[in-house]
């Protein structure tokens, strides 16, 4: 697993551009364009609205808490959810104008009443990003075929991650800052780190309306900067990292890259090995999309 390096931006609050709102809550400055017409189903787009050279960047806040993206800077739509419950949420769109320096290009306040708390985790998004015509979505449609609880689909779902994606120590070494997994070239190449696991898990679930968190944070255990899934079911609530869940025959981990790794081992050692590093006390939860 990566250790990712944490950038701390130096932004320039410049005077926003003039902002207008048009149609179902779409803002629209000079250069940038925030659709907030779906926030009750947990997620907005922006766009810049020309291609440009340089880099940009949308960071979403609610009370203290702030989330930091990328933007393309292909003049097409990003996709963001708005996983900090219902309230007013700041959208800001920022354009770099020199090393690690930003101009606030666009900022709109938003009231947010979700129809559902887990509708932001039932979203296709920049981080968990697919569509109906994925192959990982209709190898998910293929799985769950004939499944009727939900626990069933994570189950089948779970268990062909960790059977067919082995990880990826080269990519490990040379990922960098701002990686988006590709759900269908992690499933054609059959690898990839911790970050991609779990983008493929909640792209597999969400296709099939069971609302999943991909969470991001510090493993002291691994000493590396991790990714891991969070599910919700109808029996069960929430599965976190640490409560894992039954199946009917035996205990899953909900950390799919060390059970990944065990699994393809067949050792009972590394299993062993694999229980002690799935305790709680080893992560840290730093951000869920």
């Amino acid at each position: 697993m990566k250790k990712m390096k944490i950038i701390i931006f130096s932004f320039i609050m410049l005077i926003a551009l003039t902002t207008t709102a048009y149609g179902a809550e779409i803002y629209k400055s000079a250069v940038s364009e925030i659709d907030a017409s779906n926030a009750a189903d947990g997620y907005v787009k922006v766009k810049y609205l020309n291609e440009t050279t340089k880099k940009l960047k949308v960071i979403i806040e609610k009370d203290s808490v702030q989330y930091t993206y990328d933007l393309n800077n292909a003049g097409e739509y990003d996709t963001y959810p708005l996983q900090m419950g219902d309230g007013s949420y700041k959208i800001r769109v920022f354009e770099n104008i020199s090393d690690k320096k930003y101009a606030t290009k666009q900022t709109v306040t938003i009231k947010v009443k979700l129809n559902d708390q887990n509708a932001p985790y039932l979203i296709s998004s920049q981080m968990v990003n697919y569509n109906d015509n994925s192959e990982t979505i209709k190898k998910a449609h293929e799985l769950v075929e004939g499944k009727t609880t939900d626990i069933e689909k994570v189950d089948i779902i779970y268990d062909y991650v960790i059977s067919n994606i082995a990880y990826d120590n080269e990519k490990a070494k040379t990922v960098k800052s701002g990686y988006l997994p590709s759900i269908d070239d992690i499933l054609k190449s059959n690898k990839g780190i911790c970050f991609d696991y779990a983008a493929v898990m909640a792209a597999m679930l969400r296709s099939e309306k069971i609302p999943v968190k991909l969470v991001t944070g510090y493993s002291s255990n691994l000493s590396a900067f991790h990714a891991w899934n969070e599910v919700y079911t109808k029996e069960n609530g929430w599965i976190v990292l640490n409560e894992m869940y039954f199946d009917g025959e035996k205990w899953k981990l909900m950390d799919s890259t060390i059970a990944s790794s065990a699994k393809q081992s067949n050792s009972p050692r590394v299993m062993e090995h694999t229980n002690k590093l799935i305790d709680n006390k080893y992560y840290t939860k730093k951000f869920e999309y």
